[in-house]
């Protein structure tokens, strides 16, 4: 279980990616790839591969909290993100964050992506993941200020990348139920739209 100390060295270290990567912009940047968090709502046509009529209709739930601020994205602050800080791209040495890897990703999105996409992982697995995102967005917002209007979609764009996670995960097992590596996030992802539905402002 990672620490609330390290949970705070995340944000603050990835408050300053962020902040390193602000005034860099690439063509290759301006793309779209099939796990961009602002495109999110393009995954609803997997809806149908959620095998279980519960499970499918949690995932169609996500998908609309995401689709409640879809509209607001664009006015956000925008730049150049990683994309896809979970804990397995996070290096960590002495129980503090030492750097990111695995760019592959990276593109250019609200930067309020960037840290949806980091809760979404982070929370999963805890008994206390409101409290969890809770520590890793004030470290986040000590080095980095976040504006009212990034906070305000930071939980929607949390449920929107669970349900990608989820959509990604049941097209995979369609194509091949033998390789649970290909879905290893899913129950997980399941288990915290479950919490965040019944707990979550």
């Amino acid at each position: 279980d990672i620490s609330t100390n390290l949970l705070s060295d995340v944000g603050f270290s990835l408050a300053r990616l962020d902040q390193s990567l602000a005034g860099f912009d690439h063509p290759a940047l301006h793309r779209q790839h099939r796990w961009e968090l602002k495109l999110a709502g393009r995954h609803r046509d997997k809806l149908h591969l959620v095998s279980d009529d519960e499970d499918r209709a949690l995932v169609a739930w996500a998908f609309d909290r995401w689709s409640d601020v879809r509209d607001t994205l664009d006015a956000l602050p925008a730049q150049a993100i990683h994309g896809d800080a979970n804990p397995e791209n996070i290096l960590v040495e002495d129980g503090r964050v030492s750097g990111f890897v695995d760019f592959g990703d990276a593109c250019h999105n609200p930067r309020a992506c960037e840290l949806a996409i980091c809760l979404a992982y982070l929370m999963m697995d805890r008994d206390d993941p409101l409290q969890a995102a809770d520590t890793v967005i004030e470290a986040y917002a000590a080095e980095q200020p976040l504006a009212r209007e990034e906070r305000e979609v930071l939980l929607p764009l949390v449920c929107g990348r669970l349900a990608v996670t989820v959509a990604m995960a049941s097209a995979r097992r369609a194509i091949d139920a033998d390789n649970p590596n290909w879905f290893l996030s899913l129950e997980p992802a399941l288990d915290l739209l479950r919490r965040l539905r019944s707990e979550a402002p």
